[in-house]
């Protein structure tokens, strides 16, 4: 039977599906059910800011003119506003002021040309407009609005340096004849003009652009260029497709974030940024309030204050995902703040191709049990998998601000179901056939068998599982490295061999290796076939390869070769482990936390002195005849906060012959946690050099307990140690 041609036409209906997805929308309703979507899960759970009180608004509110008088008010009004704010780190007007301002002394002259002796006054008189352009050009860090319009035709003249990488970023942007400005005199002699575009929203707001392109010339949104002028900036820098860096394999795909100092700000492909809209609004000092006792100059001194209207008669009020007519400038705040805190939503380039594969995989998995249990077994997995999927999507958002559409999976899986009921998608012998060449490159042969023979126990697309992990890592691979620079060859057949002999051992002891990274390798064990005695299989793993580098380090010695030595980090948790990539090239692999503490213990193994390291639950259910197990130290390892025990480990058949180190060893560790500084030292110069294998690990303390005695520690101090290095 050919298989292959039935996989081809028994695909057929899915590409077709997949293919017109993107071209079924004519009413945007897809488009409209997943900004729906995204809506929810910002209402749900909205940012939290990370930077409150650094931006702060002038309010233009309904009591503001009701004191000042109606809008707009005289330019020296705004004057004495940029001279009480001149401590600010850079003062931001969501305003255009692009004509004269009529209560001006130029103005007046004009209303009263005819009288002279109103006249003779008005020439004493200095005029508003040039007040206000000297209180700006005092302040120093003023940014002005301005608006893009097609009703104009003008140039615009930066006052910004720009870095283009990539394909010219103007191709993807909004492209507008001409921009309306303020008065000369006030542009001149602001330190920036940025854009007060809303983009292409609809009655939303959910992004805004970050430049906009004025016939050739770009021009940054006022939060953008309004943070360039806090930060003491000079220079964008614009990154596209086909930059360095970014895969976008000559295609143009479009730009791809923006670099401001040290902020680096990811784009969707028009240049727009989505906004991650805040649970407490930005604080609002209504503009009287400004010039009132309460408010002294130093308040403002050092942070990002934006003029902008929330008076309903000013006609400046938007709807966002939280709330309707909110002031336009309380979305501009936002993102000022989003951007400073460095709190973005990200949706990449590659996204929605990760949500039709999701959907495909769901029609997948609902053709099989349509086969088998019928529609009601189809209808099962199209409500569960697409709970799922829209649970993860909101999983991915609330904890790492990835916008994944929901919707589209379910339209797929949807139209799979109506469509897809008599696909006969199970093919045994191929499913066996595509197991075994997956793993036959870094699984034992038995364990390829086994997995075949129970092909079931892989799950496409990822599994929660409990598993053990271990990390092994050539100590001092730099300095090899660089005895080898004139000889890359004697590097790599010297890694191959050493790779080998460690790697027959993981497979020997039925571990599967993940992956090589240079000198490092990466195995685990309890699948892709469930194993009892994962964590048992892993310790003696790690003893194996421990005697099999002794074995050949007594090569190297009788060809006058430097010895080799490694360090092994175990650790045992949950994880999600399943075939992971695209349907072109994908890894069988793992991902979790537990996954990412292994490597860090690997990385702890030279500075305790100890080859392997293991965390506390690999040592959970571990025969205690067979090995014996000695706690080290409590440690927060580098990236995580929460602190975790870790332990060293001996086998009974080579271990230590005093039985009572163990108790002495356990003993100095609750004296060292107590700050009982002598009696621990008392123990380690007891052990120190008559304990060779614990010579460099009680050092280590030694130098440590010198260190903290002299410190005054807090009464809660537990002993953690937090590691600077990974």
């Amino acid at each position: 039977m050919n298989f292959s041609r039935i996989g081809k036409y028994l695909l057929i209906p899915f590409a077709i599906i997949i293919s017109f997805i993107p071209v079924i929308d004519p009413f945007n309703l897809f488009n409209n059910l997943k900004n729906s979507a995204f809506d929810i899960f910002q209402n749900i759970s909205p940012r939290e800011s990370i930077s409150a009180e650094s931006v702060l608004i002038l309010d233009i509110d309904e009591e503001s003119l009701s004191k000042l008088g109606q809008w707009p008010w005289p330019r020296t009004i705004l004057s004495d506003l940029v001279d009480k704010t001149y401590l600010s780190a850079v003062l931001g007007f969501d305003v255009v002021f692009a004509e004269n301002d009529r209560t001006g002394s130029s103005e007046l002259k004009k209303l009263y040309k005819n009288e002279e002796s109103l006249l003779k006054i008005l020439d004493q008189v200095p005029n508003s407009d040039n007040l206000f352009s000297n209180s700006i050009a005092n302040h120093g860090t003023v940014v002005l609005g301005a608006i893009p319009s097609n009703t104009l035709e003008n140039s615009f003249k930066p006052k910004f340096g720009l870095i283009e990488q990539g394909d010219d970023p103007r191709k993807f942007l909004t492209e507008f004849s001409g921009i309306q400005t303020n008065l000369k005199l006030l542009d001149e002699a602001a330190k920036g003009i940025g854009s007060m575009s809303i983009g292409n929203n609809d009655s939303v707001i959910r992004k805004l652009p970050l430049f906009e392109n004025i016939n050739g010339s770009l021009v940054p949104s006022l939060p953008l260029e309004m943070l360039r002028v806090a930060i003491g900036a000079s220079t964008f820098q614009i990154k596209s497709s086909n930059a360095s860096g970014e895969n976008a394999f000559g295609e143009e795909t479009g730009i791809n974030n923006v670099k401001l100092g040290n902020l680096i700000i990811p784009t969707n492909d028009d240049g727009n940024v989505w906004i991650h809209y805040s649970r407490n609004p930005v604080k609002k000092i209504p503009i009287w309030e400004v010039f009132s006792a309460k408010y002294q100059k130093e308040y403002f001194e050092g942070k990002i204050l934006i003029v902008g209207a929330s008076a309903p008669g000013l006609f400046d009020l938007r709807s966002t995902p939280l709330e309707n007519n909110v002031p336009g400038v309380q979305i501009i705040a936002n993102l000022t703040d989003q951007i400073l805190a460095g709190q973005f939503l990200k949706r990449p380039d590659w996204m929605f191709g990760l949500e039709v594969i999701t959907g495909l995989l769901l029609a997948l998995l609902i053709t099989f049990f349509i086969q088998f249990l019928g529609p009601i077994g189809g209808l099962i997995i199209f409500l569960g998998g697409n709970s799922l999927s829209v649970m993860g999507s909101y999983y991915i958002f609330n904890i790492y601000n990835y916008l994944i559409d929901p919707i589209s999976p379910l339209v797929i899986c949807l139209l799979a179901y109506l469509v897809v009921t008599f696909f006969n998608f199970l093919f045994t012998e191929l499913e066996r056939s595509k197991v075994r060449n997956a793993f036959s490159q870094y699984m034992s042969p038995v364990m390829v068998e086994k997995l075949a023979k129970s092909s079931e126990s892989l799950k496409l697309g990822g599994e929660r599982k409990e598993m053990t992990f271990l990390f092994s890592d050539i100590r001092g691979f730099t300095s090899i490295s660089e005895k080898y620079k004139d000889d890359p060859e004697a590097l790599t057949d010297l890694i191959n061999n050493l790779l080998t002999v460690l790697s027959n051992e993981i497979l020997t002891n039925q571990g599967t290796i993940d992956k090589y990274m240079g000198d490092c390798i990466m195995a685990f064990w309890n699948a892709p076939s469930k194993d009892e005695e994962h964590r048992e299989k892993s310790i003696a793993a790690a003893f194996a390869m421990s005697k099999s580098l002794n074995v050949l380090n007594e090569e190297r010695e009788k060809l006058k070769e430097e010895k080799l030595s490694i360090g092994i980090g175990i650790n045992t948790g949950d994880c999600i482990v399943g075939n992971m990539g695209s349907d072109k090239r994908f890894d069988y692999t793992v991902l979790g936390d537990s996954v990412n503490l292994a490597s860090r213990l690997e990385g702890q193994s030279a500075n305790y002195g100890m080859q392997i390291i293991l965390g506390e639950e690999t040592t959970k259910g571990v025969s205690r005849e067979k090995y014996t197990f000695f706690e080290l130290d409590l440690i927060a390892v580098k990236g995580k906060s929460e602190p975790v025990s870790i332990y060293t480990v001996f086998d009974n058949k080579e271990t230590l012959e005093d039985s009572n180190f163990l108790e002495d060893h356990n003993e100095f560790l609750k004296n060292y946690r107590s700050q009982n500084w002598e009696q621990a030292r008392d123990h380690i110069n007891k052990y120190r050099f008559s304990r060779p294998e614990f010579t460099l690990y009680y050092s280590l303390f030694f130098e440590r307990i010198d260190e903290l005695s002299k410190e005054i520690l807090p009464e809660d101090w537990s002993g953690v140690f937090v590691a600077k290095a990974k």
